[in-house]
């Protein structure tokens, strides 16, 4: 008999992939999967992962990882196709257990609602005569326990990855952690790709930055309306008092006039008069400013 345990690692970081893992073992070498004495992956330390990570592949039939990046996940959450974080995982379940078709397999329900959960994951089986074990807290079994670490080192290894990149150690990937928190604030738009933006704390960032930028823009007006805008037309009445033009220095300059004073016009028609206090006021007489 050919078993299935399916397990998944970093549902809830707002930094980077979701990692799923399915495990097979022929039930006559179960004694040795328990002998190495799995456990659920988050009661143990790093290091304890990595050290059994390799001796429980030497013991499994099979094993299948799936990886989901952030995108992957917002659309999810967002219903892209239906679907929801809970649907996600159904649907990459079913994926895993189609592929290897096993007579069993038991998995570590992410739903409050086992039965419902159950009927949509069996929909989505090819062969619906699969003996299926979904559970809160699975991990209680040494297969899913197993699934459970694969995965948890799989996600590690993509997080250390990922800070080698872009050379930034951002901690954990959770918001309970301060270095992860900082970095979503200093970050959140410089490597955009990296985040779950569908996570509450990403949308606050941008919802802040929008109502910063409205009322900037807000105040722009106000500011604008205080200001003549100016022409051309304008500044030609310089002309007349010893004043010359001069070829713009920047692209947001449509004209500068040199005399007395200096006179820069702008695209948006705004004008800037620089000089003696006496020169700047005979200025914007001129041009009734």
């Amino acid at each position: 008999m050919l078993i299935c345990g399916i397990d998944e690692a970093r549902r809830g970081p707002i930094i980077s992939v979701m990692v799923m893992c399915g495990a097979f073992i022929e039930e006559d070498n179960l004694p040795k999967l328990v002998a190495l004495g799995p456990k659920d992956s988050k009661l143990m330390t790093a290091s304890e992962r990595e050290h059994l990570y390799p001796k429980l592949l030497s013991v499994l039939k099979y094993h299948k990882i799936i990886i989901m990046q952030p995108n992957e996940i917002d659309k999810a959450v967002h219903g892209h196709d239906g679907l929801n974080l809970n649907r996600l995982e159904a649907h990459k379940q079913a994926d895993i257990l189609n592929e290897f078709n096993p007579d069993k397999a038991i998995i570590d329900c992410p739903s409050n609602n086992i039965k419902s959960y159950g009927i949509i994951l069996k929909k989505l089986l090819k062969n619906k005569k699969i003996e299926l074990i979904l559970e809160h807290n699975a991990e209680r079994y040494p297969l899913v326990a197993a699934a459970s670490i694969i995965a948890k080192v799989t996600g590690d290894r993509e997080i250390e990855n990922l800070k080698k990149q872009i050379g930034i150690d951002f901690g954990s990937g959770y918001m309970s952690d301060p270095k992860t928190v900082d970095f979503l604030k200093n970050n959140f738009e410089k490597y955009p790709e990296l985040f779950r933006k569908s996570w509450f704390p990403y949308q606050e960032l941008v919802n802040k930055k929008f109502q910063k930028s409205l009322s900037d823009f807000t105040q722009f007006l106000k500011e604008e309306q205080k200001h003549e805008s100016h022409t051309l037309e304008d500044l030609k009445k310089l002309e007349d008092f010893g004043y010359h033009f001069e070829k713009p220095k920047s692209g947001h300059e449509l004209a500068i006039m040199k005399g007395p004073a200096t006179v820069i016009l702008y695209k948006n028609g705004k004008l800037l008069v620089q000089g003696k206090e006496e020169a700047k006021k005979n200025v914007m007489k001129l041009l009734g400013g």
